[in-house]
């Protein structure tokens, strides 16, 4: 699947948090675009600066979804292309290339599955999980994700829809700064694949997030017995 100039136009802005958005792109020129689980796209950000400017986001709708890219985003105040894709009206159009990328999952793979993720990086993760469950995969999947605290949470109700519909979906939510009252695990993600990891060697990892918990956590999963070829991670700067 080569990647093509797209024409699309913001087709709806969901605000989810302060700084936490979904957007949703009708593709208007090819009216569909075939790409896997997990890849992204480049959007050309217009807000009037001479220099051009490209920023990627990972595609969350899954490859079904033919007609739309959805996608999620974080705020960064002091960047260019979250204050103009936050701010534009719906209807508006926009440039992208795509679908680029080569963080996929492996379906030769008939292991255990893990993902992991941090804030935003949850974003290729549901794109993956939706796509292998919608295609039948019946072998255990869990999502772990990470926050500071619990304010910072969201898409409970979509994970919680998921985990319904198929059996075989599990999640935990941690938080690295919690209160008293939380509920859910507590610690960072490392923590938990700590005392959590069992029979490394029959489970595949996908981790998206910022920084460097993507390497760090790469790093805990072969030490604790995965094979490399087993460890797979996007990382967003």
């Amino acid at each position: 699947m080569p990647a093509v100039s797209i024409e699309s136009i913001l087709e709806k802005r969901i605000h989810l948090l302060d700084d936490i958005y979904e957007l949703h792109f009708k593709l208007v020129n090819p009216a569909e675009l075939s790409f896997r689980a997990g890849q992204f796209v480049n959007i050309r950000v217009e807000d009037g600066n001479p220099k051009i400017l490209f920023r990627s986001y990972s595609i969350m709708s899954p490859p079904a979804e033919k007609t739309v890219i959805k996608t999620c985003i974080k705020l960064i105040p002091t960047g260019r292309a979250t204050p103009w894709l936050t701010t534009i009206a719906e209807g508006t159009p926009v440039k992208m290339m795509g679908p680029l990328g080569m963080f996929k999952f492996n379906e030769t793979s008939e292991k255990n599955t893990i993902f992991i993720a941090t804030g935003t990086g949850i974003t290729p993760l549901i794109c993956m999980i939706e796509d292998q469950l919608e295609k039948g995969n019946t072998r255990p999947i869990h999502l772990l994700w990470g926050f500071r605290y619990e304010q910072d949470i969201f898409y409970t109700e979509l994970l919680e829809s998921i985990a319904e519909k198929y059996p075989n979906f599990t999640y935990a939510i941690t938080l690295s700064r919690p209160e008293e009252s939380w509920p859910g695990e507590k610690g960072r993600v490392t923590e938990w694949i700590e005392h959590n990891l069992f029979q490394p060697e029959n489970t595949q990892v996908y981790i998206c997030g910022v920084g460097n918990m993507v390497l760090d956590t790469a790093a805990l999963c072969e030490k604790m017995g995965m094979p490399k070829e087993d460890v797979h991670f996007e990382r967003y700067d």
